[in-house]
């Protein structure tokens, strides 16, 4: 089993390293050597992520990318063709890592996902419901249908276009949300998430309450309809509110800890 995904290990080679099909982890054969590849009788401390060479301390070579929005640290054993391959990984600085270090923001970086993403998930829930209820309140009520004197729910060219249109705006703004919401546990990305998430968020608040007024929602006879949109609205702006303010606060912390980091190192005109 693959020590890191648990998945099933198929042996290829009971005396070379074998790659995990499912994570891609490193996996040592039944019968390999565990030696260093350049130090006989040495015990090796890695493998390389590329050719799966075993190596010692002496030898490895660590390696650091962003992959996916997230730091990765990988082996290199130094071979010109290992390099080249794992140049889209820098060479790992061992004290900076230690310096830069974010793992005391865990917690709170799981927070705020999830009440971002709960908050923005809501808000996409919420316009899919708003859709469905103006179209039926549109077609289906006297209110909607009404034209005398003017109709309660103004139009283009035919009965609705407004409600789709201003509605497909509405869907696309919390969509944007969403995927915003999501970035806010990215290191490097949560201040810009976070900022950005409050911009979508105040604009997404001044659509809606703009897409009321031009539907007159103020003037619809139901006691039940509307207060329970805008209770359901407020819930959701809260959650991506509270959420986005974590998110600069924690990042701008973060930041401030990089710079901290690279001026101690001498590293900040790298």
């Amino acid at each position: 089993m693959c020590p890191v995904c648990g998945g099933a290990i198929q042996t290829v080679s009971p005396d070379k390293v074998n790659r995990c099909e499912f994570c891609a982890s490193p996996v040592l054969g039944r019968r390999q050597n565990h030696d260093c590849v350049n130090h006989p009788g040495r015990v090796a401390k890695g493998v390389c992520s590329v050719c799966g060479d075993l190596v010692c301390e002496e030898c490895i070579q660590l390696r650091v990318g962003d992959y996916g929005g997230k730091l990765f640290t990988i082996a290199n054993c130094g071979k010109p063709d290992c390099v080249q391959e794992s140049k889209w990984a820098q060479p790992l600085n061992i004290e900076y890592q230690r310096l830069a270090n974010m793992d005391w923001s865990d917690s709170v970086d799981n927070s705020i996902l999830r009440v971002t993403g709960l908050g923005a998930v809501l808000m996409v829930v919420f316009e899919l419901v708003f859709v469905l209820c103006m179209l039926y309140v549109q077609y289906f009520t006297s209110w909607g249908l009404t034209t005398d004197p003017i109709p309660n729910i103004p139009y283009f060219f035919v009965r609705g276009d407004t409600v789709v249109l201003f509605c497909i705006i509405g869907n696309l703004l919390s969509a944007l949300l969403l995927q915003t919401a999501l970035q806010v546990h990215v290191h490097e990305r949560q201040l810009g998430a976070g900022i950005l998430l409050m911009l979508l968020l105040v604009t997404e608040v001044g659509f809606l309450l703009g897409r009321g007024l031009l539907f007159n929602l103020r003037f619809y006879p139901s006691l039940y309809l509307i207060p329970f949109f805008l209770g359901a609205f407020v819930i959701a702006t809260l959650m991506v509110f509270g959420g986005a303010l974590l998110a600069i606060g924690v990042g701008f912390k973060k930041r401030k800890q990089l710079k901290r980091a690279r001026e101690t190192l001498g590293l900040s005109g790298q």
